[in-house]
């Protein structure tokens, strides 16, 4: 099965795999991607992203989240090359993170893939029928006919919360002294509420919240209209209380120099005032009459 997406569109493709039961891989490419889907009896259980969108592939989103270093990730990526498990697998089995961590961030990156696919309007797809286990991680494949529509109320209101944003980056930070009970919170308020205490990047944040962005930017625009959140331009200087200490401690030390070499100059002037007044001759002749005198 292969054809244009304009001629048939990408829920249509979904739909007809998941209402058929089939098993395979679903290619969707478009100018600027292309994503594989892999399909077990109509259930998504896996997805290959465009590897020319680094950010979507499984290690940056660890490294997003904080959960891997820049350092481990070259590391693991070396050796999978040479011992080809796959690399979840291999920080799995490394302790690095758990399986229930894997697990919510490759659905997460599934969920994110079909996002992005369904905002093609050109492209091509194919699907190739073949035997799909679904991976250890998988506790329950993913139902296409939900993902759909997940992916539909996506298109429907990300652009209506992105709008609240200024455009291009941003960075929100947490109000300070507001005081806060976060049992008031949603479960994706909370989230995010945590998560603006590791970063300011929203892509870090909502990375670290383990949520799809329309889930993130929705949060946080209702942490903003509660008035717990500040929205800044990456320019834009913000009062830090770390840099305020540090600012003042720098200043102190400043002044406490200051003060020590005033010093140091008077007592020294005060040493060449005395020494020539002592030794002057007048001084000399009044001291000797003085010792005559008594």
């Amino acid at each position: 099965m292969q054809g244009k997406i304009s001629d048939f569109s990408i829920p249509d493709i979904f739909q007809l795999v998941a209402s058929q039961g089939k098993s395979g891989s679903l290619t969707v490419c478009g100018v600027d991607l292309e994503t594989v889907f892999l399909f077990s009896e109509g259930m998504i259980v896996d997805v290959q992203p465009d590897r020319r969108a680094p950010s979507g592939m499984l290690g940056a989103m660890l490294v997003d989240a904080g959960l891997l270093t820049e350092e481990q990730l070259r590391r693991f990526l070396a050796a999978q090359g040479k011992g080809g498990k796959k690399l979840g697998e291999a920080l799995v089995e490394k302790d690095v993170i758990s399986g229930d961590t894997l697990a919510r961030y490759l659905s997460l990156q599934i969920k994110e893939s079909l996002f992005d696919a369904l905002e093609l309007q050109e492209g091509e797809y194919s699907f190739i029928s073949f035997a799909v286990r679904p991976p250890a991680w998988m506790a329950t494949p993913m139902r296409a006919d939900v993902l759909m529509m997940e992916g539909m109320q996506f298109l429907d209101e990300y652009p209506v919360y992105r709008a609240k944003f200024p455009p291009g980056d941003f960075r929100a930070v947490r109000k300070r002294g507001e005081r806060v009970d976060p049992a008031v919170f949603s479960e994706e308020e909370r989230r995010v509420w945590k998560g603006l205490e590791f970063s300011e990047e929203p892509q870090r944040i909502f990375r670290k919240a383990c949520m799809t962005w329309l889930e993130g930017i929705r949060a946080l625009w209702s942490l903003r209209d509660r008035g717990l959140v500040d929205i800044v331009s990456p320019e834009e200087k913000r009062d830090d209380p770390a840099d305020a200490i540090r600012e003042e401690n720098e200043r102190r030390r400043r002044i406490g120099y200051l003060r020590a070499a005033a010093w140091a100059v008077t007592a020294a002037v005060t040493a060449a005032w005395t020494y020539n007044l002592l030794l002057s001759k007048n001084a000399t002749s009044a001291f000797a009459m003085w010792v005559r005198f008594f």
